[in-house]
């Protein structure tokens, strides 16, 4: 009866340490190796797309934890049109600078976000592909902005007219920052900026 008991007690224990230790390594997941994005508000400031580079090519050896980064700015209204059908739309431009996936949270309906080396290209929310195009499988098709012919690479689930353009200088209004660990991620991106 009494080894029974201890026997019990033994494997309470052996569970318990068990339990501690896997949720212990989940903490220690979470804190220090899953990917945390911090955005920060720079309008004022003077950032722009140059200290960005700078930002990047510090981190090239892996050090800061920096996963991505994007900057952005919100442009006045433009007039878009579509290539294929004509059609004319009043859109916000977001010209961006980096991975467009963190300027924006959003499904794709088709085709890609792209990456910030292309410049002929461009993301558009749903709205604008509808009133563009009819619908949201645009991904492929060509508009016009300004004097500016661009390719559409994606359509995101976003309402309203919205199109976002990749940059390569200028000022950002914004800037998002996916780093490993959330521990001191937002200390770690404020030193960035010099903060």
């Amino acid at each position: 009866m009494v080894g029974r008991r201890i026997a019990g007690w033994i494997l309470a224990a052996i569970l318990g340490v068990g339990i501690l230790g896997i949720g212990s390594a989940a903490v220690w997941y979470w804190m220090v190796s899953m990917p945390c994005c911090i955005c920060t508000d720079l309008r004022g400031r003077e950032i722009d797309v140059d200290m960005i580079k700078r930002i990047e090519e510090r981190e090239k050896d892996g050090n800061l934890g920096i996963l991505r980064i994007a900057g952005w700015r919100i442009e006045s209204q433009k007039m878009v049109s579509a290539v294929s059908t004509g059609r004319r739309q009043t859109a916000q431009v977001i010209c961006v600078y980096g991975s467009m996936e963190l300027v924006e949270k959003a499904d794709i309906l088709s085709g890609r976000y792209g990456l910030a080396v292309e410049e002929d290209y461009c993301v558009l929310s749903e709205g604008l592909a509808r009133q563009l195009f009819g619908n949201v499988d645009a991904a492929g098709q060509w508009i016009k902005i300004d004097r500016r012919k661009m390719t559409v690479a994606g359509v995101i689930e976003k309402d309203g007219d919205v199109l976002m353009i990749p940059v390569k200088d200028g000022n950002v209004e914004q800037m998002a920052v996916e780093v490993k660990g959330r521990m001191g991620a937002k200390e770690k991106v404020e030193g960035l900026l010099g903060r």
